[in-house]
Parts: C-alpha cells; structure tokens; sequence
C-alpha cells in the first residue's frame, strides 16, 4: 500500500490520508465540500468533487477513472438535485454508485463523498 501524496490541498486535520493506493486501486477517503466558498447545495456539491478532482490529479487521474462512488447526503430530499449535478459533472461516465441519506455530516455540510479509482501501480510514484 502506498499513499497518494496530495499537495495541492492543506496536509489532512485527521490521522487519515487524502487516499490510499494498493495495486491498481486508489482509495479516496471521505471528501468534505469547501463550506467557506458557499453554504448552498450546488457549491458544496462543487468544491467536493473538485477536492476530488484535484486528488485523483496529483497522479494523472480524473473523474474517468472512477470506478466506485459513495456519496453520503445530509438529507434524501437533496437526492433529485445531487442526481442532476452529478449527471453534469461526470458527464458519460458512469461507475457503480452508492448514495446514502445519513442525517448531519461533519461541519454542517449536506454532501461527503468517496471514491476508488483505477490507477497503474505506479501512478502515485
């Protein structure tokens, strides 16, 4: 196992790293979205995934690379909206997904989300 060195974000506030790379796979941990660039749902939803985005780019990944996502939403009636930004985003690409209405996330935000990417063993390298 190796982790996903990321320095385009501030080093984690956790004992936890930014993702984690074994073999092909590139395990993301939880990203939060940038509270401090919007309270509303579509710029959280936003920020998180260019968090995401800016990870999985530190070794040469994007978004077509995601092959699993868990998306954990502060309320269900948030799920048309998500649906519709998350269509947007990742465009025709499609990966498994899972989305889980979990009640309050951390810091007050509506929308967390993990992903695993594939990547060559040597891509974090």
């Amino acid at each position: 196992m190796t982790p996903w060195p990321v320095t385009r974000l501030a080093a984690p506030a956790g004992h936890y790293v930014y993702a984690m790379q074994t073999g092909h796979l590139v395990y993301l941990s939880g990203v939060l979205p940038d509270l401090a660039r919007g309270q509303d749902f579509a710029t959280q939803f936003d920020t998180c995934f260019e968090r995401i985005e800016a990870i999985l780019a530190e070794g040469g990944l994007g978004l077509a690379q995601v092959v699993q996502c868990t998306v954990y939403l502060s309320d269900i009636a948030l799920w048309d909206e998500f649906n519709r930004l998350y269509r947007r985003r990742l465009d025709a690409h499609r990966c498994a997904r899972t989305v889980v209405p979990v009640g309050p996330l951390h810091f007050g935000a509506q929308i967390e989300v993990q992903v695993v990417a594939e990547a060559t063993p040597s891509a974090a390298a």
